[in-house]
């Protein structure tokens, strides 16, 4: 027994109780004993590549966890651990950015784990305006949710409210610059009454209402996402936000407000 079969031994049950199973029942799934589990995760036995790429597989595990398990295990990783700024990350970035956000009419974002913006298509930059200054550096998608200005906007404040705190909640549960933010939110008072209306009718979606240019009530609500086939722990940790119209009239709204005017006179036709 070592230091590194006891750091893998940890990763491994800290796994398998986040999935809510036994010893016996994890076994079962990757093919092993309750007793060869028990000694994995005591560091009396050492996993092998082909254990680690099981556990991967059947448990459907995320990039980021299938590195932590080989690297505790003593194995390099398949998987590159590349930078946020690496030309590959960026690469990506561009092709979600040209592919994606471009074609989509409505405001769209790229969203690290921590929330900060590093994409967004024109419709975006129009809905944030005034929101932050995206000329001097990366702006928060969960701190402009928090901000007195975004607040103002918002015409059913008291029934999004809970649904931006449940996202920041779930995030801030994995990060820990969230969970900074998470307690700078509880102690502005933004979190406070929260529960203290009960709901007895809860429709399917939740939408955020909020007043257009022409004072016309606008009613969206968000698709998040990410790319299917990524390898890769930093891309699979950002997400790509999708604005979505609840209604013909909020939809029109976007749209002409994403649309350049065209300009009159013979220049039009140059």
């Amino acid at each position: 027994m070592n230091l590194q079969s006891l750091a893998f031994g940890n990763s491994l049950k800290s796994l398998r109780r986040e999935r809510g199973l036994s010893q016996q029942s994890f076994a079962g799934r990757i093919g092993s004993t309750q007793r060869h589990v028990s000694f994995l995760e005591t560091g009396r036995a050492q996993p092998s590549r082909y254990m680690i790429q099981r556990i991967e597989r059947e448990l459907a595990l995320p990039v980021g966890r299938s590195q932590i398990l080989y690297e505790t295990a003593g194995f390099s990783s398949p998987y590159k651990c590349r930078a946020e700024d690496s030309p590959d990350v960026l690469e990506a970035l561009d092709l979600i950015e040209t592919r994606l956000l471009a074609n989509w009419p409505f405001p769209a974002f790229v969203l690290d784990k921590r929330w900060t913006i590093l994409r967004l298509n024109n419709p975006g930059k129009l809905f944030l305006g005034g929101l932050t200054d995206l000329q001097n550096q990366p702006a928060n998608l969960f701190k402009i949710f928090l901000s007195s200005s975004f607040r103002e906007r918002i015409l059913n404040w008291e029934e999004a409210a809970p649904i931006f705190a449940a996202r920041l909640y779930r995030e801030a549960a994995e990060d820990p610059a969230l969970a900074d933010l998470l307690e700078e939110a509880h102690a502005s008072g933004i979190l406070e009454g929260l529960d203290e209306t009960f709901r007895e009718d809860v429709p399917v979606f939740v939408p955020v209402e909020f007043m257009g240019p022409d004072g016309s009530r606008l009613r969206v609500t968000s698709l998040l996402g990410q790319l299917a086939s990524v390898q890769d722990a930093v891309i699979e940790g950002m997400t790509i936000e999708m604005m979505v119209p609840m209604d013909t009239e909020t939809q029109n709204c976007l749209l002409a407000a994403a649309t350049p005017t065209a300009v009159a006179g013979p220049a039009a036709a140059e």
